[in-house]
């Protein structure tokens, strides 16, 4: 059962790389992420600053071995959890 918050859960990161976070933390535990699979952006409504959504979406794994979906707001700097796969 895949689990999914549409709006996201804000997480805590750290370690910032390239590509996303060197890990965040979640339900109180932290995550290392150990391998990325891809990565795009989404800018939608560009023209509506007040609708516009802004952000890039980074799949990764985790050192415990879960699959999760992140983004990024790109307005704001702040990241979420979208998915867990499992």
């Amino acid at each position: 059962m895949t689990r999914f918050w549409p709006a996201g859960q804000p997480v805590t990161t750290w370690g910032e790389r390239e590509e996303a976070p060197a890990g965040f933390a979640w339900l109180g535990g932290p995550h290392d992420i150990e391998e990325y699979h891809s990565r795009w952006r989404v800018h939608t409504r560009w023209w509506d600053a007040e609708e516009a959504i802004w952000r890039e979406y980074v799949k990764v794994t985790t050192a415990t071995g879960l699959l999760c979906l992140l983004y990024r707001d790109l307005s704001t700097g702040e990241w979420f959890l979208v998915r867990v796969y499992d």
